[in-house]
């Protein structure tokens, strides 16, 4: 077979021209297609990385919300058994101190009334006594007791400083004994007072039984006391000032 080269030249170009047709009709539709299809799928790609990214990001923040929440409702638990452990503490504390301030007051309520009663057994004696000495002595003729306690008075007044007898003396005094006397036992202790007393004004003399025994001196100005009732009088005082002594 003879090949002409004139054909080979022909073939040849036949050749070219269908590379180039299918180059330019099959070929590059062909590879434009695959091109727009890999662009796609690095698209699809990209976008898949994008929404994988904001997923973990979504899940990272919601995760970090729930782990500040989860913090926060334990503070608040935290502080809700704080509070609610200094208020146990604070009413504890208060219970106590209420029961401690009420057994205070039990405690001065029952001495009260100890004191109450002590001071009525007192006064009971106080009155059995004078009642008891009121009526021995009552059988006694009235100046063999009232006389030696004016005495005593007498030894008193003159005791005082000149002064204070002159500041005695200035306004009116009643003689107050605890029985009546005669008038002869009356006169006898007016001179008596006088002696002591020059510049006094008696103003007369008065029974008083509840003085038992003795002599006192009274006005609006001074109280000169020498007597039985002053003497229980001032020795009740003495035992209720120690028994409050003792009980405080």
């Amino acid at each position: 077979m003879r090949i002409d080269g004139w054909t080979l030249a022909l073939q040849a170009i036949n050749v070219l021209i269908l590379v180039w047709l299918l180059k330019r009709f099959l070929f590059r539709p062909v590879t434009d297609a695959i091109a727009a299809r890999q662009a796609a799928a690095e698209a699809l790609l990209a976008d898949a990385a994008q929404a994988k990214a904001a997923a973990e990001a979504q899940q990272a923040a919601l995760f970090a919300r729930d782990e500040a929440f989860a913090q926060e409702a334990e503070r608040l638990r935290a502080e809700v058994r704080a509070g609610a452990e200094a208020d146990r503490v604070r009413l504890v504390d208060k219970a106590r101190e209420e029961a401690a301030a009420l057994a205070v007051q039990a405690e001065a309520a029952a001495k009260a009334e100890r004191a109450r009663q002590q001071r009525v057994l007192e006064d009971e004696a106080a009155v059995l006594a004078a009642a008891m000495a009121g009526k021995l002595l009552g059988r006694l003729p009235a100046d063999s007791t009232t006389r030696p306690m004016f005495d005593t008075l007498l030894d008193r007044l003159r005791s005082l400083p000149e002064e204070d007898r002159r500041k005695l003396a200035q306004g009116e005094l009643q003689a107050v004994t605890p029985q009546p006397l005669s008038e002869e036992d009356q006169a006898r202790y007016v001179a008596s007072l006088a002696e002591t007393l020059p510049e006094l004004r008696l103003d007369g003399f008065r029974v008083e039984p509840d003085l038992i025994a003795g002599f006192e001196l009274r006005g609006g100005h001074a109280l000169v006391r020498n007597s039985w009732r002053a003497d229980l009088d001032d020795l009740l005082g003495h035992v209720r000032q120690e028994a409050d002594h003792a009980g405080g």
